[in-house]
């Protein structure tokens, strides 16, 4: 009998032995699923817990530690210096935030008598950069000045300074000046 050797079949029959070769990743053990379960499920009810607590609480709870360290303050009244003079270097200044950029904007602030506006444009560590930017305001008619600040021991800033102004429209033009050219600038109101 003769053997038909051209056609062969295309398909092997696959044993388990070729089965288990082939799968090369084994599952992850019950036990592992089981923690990952409870991690998520504990993480879950954590963020429930946190959106339950109210702004009021947190706020009641912020002035209850503030009334106790307050007492302590006042009982223990000779306390080290304070390490920070930033206190005495803001005390005088007031920084008033625009709302919203738009220099279009004509709302108008109360002037008292004794208040005058500075725009600060700059604080520079190195007073070469405060000097190059002071020229430049000056090139733009402006007129500019560096104020030399001290926070901290060996720490010096040098500020500069656009003004002062005592009236809106002066101080308005000044803003759009400085917009115009790409400088922003951060207004102040300080007492004469």
């Amino acid at each position: 009998m003769t053997r038909d050797y051209a056609k062969k079949s295309s398909g092997r029959r696959t044993t388990k032995r070729q089965t288990k070769k082939r799968s090369g990743h084994q599952d992850a053990p019950g036990w592992l699923w089981l923690l990952a379960g409870v991690l998520i499920g504990a993480l879950v009810m954590a963020l429930i817990q946190l959106s339950e607590v109210s702004p009021e609480d947190v706020e009641k709870a912020a002035s209850e530690t503030g009334t106790d360290s307050q007492e302590e303050d006042s009982q223990g009244n000779s306390g080290p210096k304070p390490r920070f003079h930033f206190y005495t270097l803001l005390r005088d200044s007031e920084v008033i935030v625009p709302n919203t950029p738009d220099t279009n904007n004509k709302t108008t602030l109360p002037v008292a008598d004794d208040e005058v506006f500075l725009l600060q444009v700059g604080s520079f560590k190195n007073s070469h950069d405060a000097d190059s930017l002071r020229a430049r305001l000056l090139m733009l008619n402006l007129s500019a000045s560096i104020e030399t600040v001290s926070p901290r021991r060996n720490e010096t800033w040098h500020r500069v300074l656009v003004g002062p102004f005592s009236d809106r429209p002066e101080l308005a033009d000044a803003r759009s000046r400085l917009s115009n050219n790409g400088i922003d600038s951060l207004l102040l109101k300080r007492k004469q």
